[in-house]
């Protein structure tokens, strides 16, 4: 990009935080007004991205006191003078805005990108029903080809496998305290999960970064639950559940195909 253009666009976002100062707005509230992901405005001005003209439209349209030649050239005034700013109330603020199924052009890609620069990450959802015959088709790529898949909110491109595993049965539910219920995974949703490689499991896991994990052992199936110790000379990790109904247990890692650390817990689309 030419240096003239460059400092060009670096211009017009230092105006456009000038205006929201002037307003009175964070950049997460003007984000929220926007309807545009959280960090989108910093990251765009760290980046020097251009703004594009559907998020141009975007801006005048929600500020009409803003000027657009004030915004894109530096000509003043910065507002229009009998034009009455407006708030909209917000009783939602969105946490990010990203591609939907509906916007899927290409079915064998793994990301999809809305107009604004945000990204949703494609994961194949194994539901409950084919937990059983998991273990037998893991391993085959084409295994996973006739299962739906949800789109999540990413801020890169992330690296690795992840899986959404849908969630059954009880036992990570606990209602007896609201901090226990907040932390509860009912059945029907869905876990989003990262592989993490067999390699890694000689060292300790990362549990202090991780609530949640999902364990694929070759006895037991597919177990969601909190992982509390990992005794690496040994090989066992110990496993939690939310519910007081079951009891702690220790899992052998020669006995584990696979351990996915939950990065996210959703609702499955309908």
């Amino acid at each position: 990009m030419p240096e003239n253009q460059s400092e060009k666009i670096k211009h017009q976002h230092e105006r456009l935080a000038l205006f929201l100062k002037y307003r009175g707005l964070s950049n997460r509230e003007a984000e929220g007004m926007l309807m545009v992901g959280n960090g989108r405005l910093a990251k765009m001005a760290q980046n020097g991205t251009e703004i594009k003209p559907s998020l141009l439209e975007k801006i005048l349209h929600t500020f009409p006191d803003l000027n657009r030649e004030f915004l894109l050239d530096g000509k003043t005034p910065m507002v229009y003078p009998n034009v009455e700013p407006t708030n909209p109330r917000l009783e939602a603020t969105p946490i990010s805005l990203y591609p939907h199924k509906e916007d899927d052009t290409a079915p064998d890609g793994k990301f999809l990108f809305a107009p604004d620069g945000t990204i949703g990450m494609k994961v194949k959802i194994i539901p409950a029903k084919a937990y059983a015959g998991y273990l037998r088709g893991f391993a085959d790529p084409e295994y996973y080809d006739d299962f739906d898949y949800e789109v999540i909110a990413v801020d890169q491109k992330h690296r690795g496998t992840y899986l959404g595993f849908e969630v059954r049965g009880d036992s990570m539910v606990c209602l007896s305290s609201p901090e226990l219920a907040e932390q509860s995974i009912f059945p029907g949703r869905i876990a989003i999960g990262r592989d993490l490689p067999k390699h890694q499991w000689m060292y300790k896991l990362h549990t202090h970064n991780y609530d949640n994990w999902v364990i694929v052992h070759k006895t037991e199936g597919i177990l969601i639950k909190q992982i509390i110790d990992h005794n690496v000379d040994d090989g066992i990790i110990k496993i939690h559940s939310l519910n007081p109904d079951y009891e702690d247990e220790e899992l052998y890692l020669d006995e584990v195909e696979q351990i996915f650390s939950v990065v996210r817990i959703i609702t499955k689309t309908r």
